[in-house]
């Protein structure tokens, strides 16, 4: 037999193994009970070998699945990601009780593909609550909160796989839970280096998404202030934040995410988007390279490759892109939002937000940039709690309180052997080495006149303004700019005893042209305007290099 007959006999073999594990689904109970762990049965997937195949789609095997027989209705198009139905450019999924479907998408008219279930281990059937997908990946959430996830989900389904390990080291650790399961308060984001490619920084210079991907999942926690998110390339702990609009004031009732973009929107109809990622907001130094000065003058570099190693080409400029104040919906809207990726770029995203007008529900829909909305009416069941939309923005009517954390600490003198702008001129160590690491190393700093006071410190946020107090008693207004450290073992979220190191800069203000600053500015900041540092915070004070 010649090679292209065994290849079709194996193919065919690969084909029916597939139809058959997708064919248990069919009638499969919900497992009764809590878990103290994820399902055992998936404990590698190829999820944790990024960045895999390019998208692609695909039909192969499709027919193959069994086709949904089930007694309750699947939707029957798909326009919104939510916990119960989402999509990719080629794929879209529903979850129709506990089984999980998909058919080719057709995107702005009903596919006339009939559901099929998703092919899937034993030990997941009957157990799922919850789903997103974005890019190549889809997340599921079982009843206890435990991910999972199925890998080359923009490809043909002969590829599609699951794995429950998420977590660091490398993707590789036991699995863990979504923050918030809740319907509406958490999405799956996924930027990969074939479908979105690129983001902008602050100073909108394009940048390229690395090759192990950036995927986190955000959810909204406590009051709806919080945006923790899960990163599977991150300790299991629920220390990471996207510091939330109106300096992680403003409480979100409903949130989306894609493409690194997270979508919120508050119990009033008023909406904010970021592109955030910790990539590509300063705290990865292994494999990103950045700064907080001014990379005008440099080119953009043609690949990551090259910006992270040659210097000739502009780093990653922070601090990371603040949030964004979307136009306000004049109509009915509800509660179900969404945000998905529509072709290669930072800009190419487009909103959408469940409504009705003139009687016929659908949905409002606008691109990022976009300066108006408008509607496109479905006739499909609402997904949505109605939404109090006010006409004006009430984006400051429950403001959650601000932090506790009113921090000082002493600048260091500027005759150290090693500071933070010299750590972040170096790049591969800035998010990983720490004032105390170097202490440890003898690597200590002698006080200087400058003290720095910041009133309310939330660590998640990204920048707040603080004061920098000379000897003489001379307040100068400054902005002081974080962003998470790399962290290697899971911490408690916010400040505590524990130091929490954060990477960032001090900035002087337009405010700040006094004598004072005039003289801080040459005599600690090396006549800049901004200068790197690194520090540590406690619930007590902060130590800054």
């Amino acid at each position: 037999m010649g090679a292209g007959g065994r290849d079709s006999i194996l193919a065919q073999r690969l084909l029916a193994g597939v139809a058959v594990a997708a064919f248990v689904l069919a009638g499969s109970p919900a497992v009764a009970g809590a878990q103290p762990g994820p399902a055992a049965c998936i404990p590698f997937g190829t999820a944790q070998l990024p960045p895999g195949l390019p998208s692609a789609g695909g039909l192969a095997g499709f027919d193959l699945l069994p086709e949904y027989q089930g007694a309750e209705r699947p939707p029957p198009r798909i326009d919104l990601r939510t916990q119960t139905t989402s999509y990719n450019r080629f794929w879209e999924f529903a979850l129709v009780g506990p089984d999980l479907l998909a058919r080719p998408r057709a995107d702005g008219v009903p596919s006339t593909f009939p559901w099929r279930y998703v092919p899937m281990p034993e030990c997941l059937r009957g157990t799922l609550t919850g789903i997103s997908a974005d890019d190549d990946e889809l997340v599921a959430i079982d009843r206890d909160g435990w991910i999972y996830t199925m890998d080359q989900a923009s490809q043909t389904p002969i590829t599609w796989n699951w794995t429950s390990a998420f977590g660091s080291p490398f993707w590789f650790d036991s699995g863990r839970t979504i923050p918030n399961g809740a319907p509406g308060a958490w999405s799956l984001s996924v930027s990969s280096p074939f479908d979105n490619r690129t983001y902008t920084d602050v100073a909108g210079r394009i940048h390229y998404v690395g090759l192990a991907k950036m995927t986190m999942l955000p959810a909204l926690t406590g009051d709806g202030s919080r945006i923790t998110y899960a990163d599977p390339w991150l300790p299991n702990d629920d220390s990471t934040e996207i510091g939330g609009p109106l300096g992680g004031r403003f409480r979100s009732s409903s949130l989306s995410a894609a493409g690194s973009t997270t979508f919120v929107m508050n119990e009033y109809g008023d909406m904010y988007t970021r592109h955030f990622d910790y990539d590509s907001s300063g705290s990865d130094s292994v494999f990103f390279r950045y700064s907080w000065e001014s990379q005008d003058g440099r080119p953009t570099a043609p690949d990551i490759v090259s910006e992270t190693l040659d210097r000739r080409y502009a780093a990653i400029e922070l601090p990371a892109p603040d949030w964004v104040h979307q136009p306000k919906i004049h109509g009915e809207i509800t509660s179900a939002l969404s945000v998905h990726s529509t072709g290669v770029g930072p800009g190419m995203r487009e909103l959408r937000v469940e409504g009705h007008r003139e009687g016929r529900t659908g949905y409002w829909h606008k691109m990022l940039d976009d300066p108006a909305w408008q509607f496109t009416p479905t006739d499909a069941p609402k997904l949505g709690s109605p939404v109090d939309n006010s006409p004006h923005d009430r984006s400051g009517d429950t403001l959650a309180p601000l932090a506790p954390w009113n921090l000082s600490g002493t600048l260091p003198l500027r005759d150290g052997a090693v500071d933070g702008r010299l750590i972040n001129d170096l790049s591969f160590p800035y998010s990983l080495v720490d004032p105390g690491m170097l202490d440890a190393v003898g690597l200590d700093a002698r006080p200087s006149e400058y003290r720095i006071e910041v009133e309310h410190f939330d660590p998640a946020a990204t920048t707040r303004p603080a004061t920098v107090v000379a000897g003489d008693g001379t307040r100068i207004p400054v902005l002081l700019h974080t962003a998470d450290g790399m962290r290697l073992s899971p911490r408690a979220p916010g400040l505590d005893d524990d130091p929490r190191h954060l990477v960032g800069a001090i900035e002087l203000t337009d405010d700040a042209a006094d004598p004072a600053a005039e003289r801080f500015r040459h005599e600690w900041m090396f006549g800049q305007p901004i200068v790197a540092i690194t520090l540590d915070a406690t619930a007590h004070g902060v130590v800054v290099r």
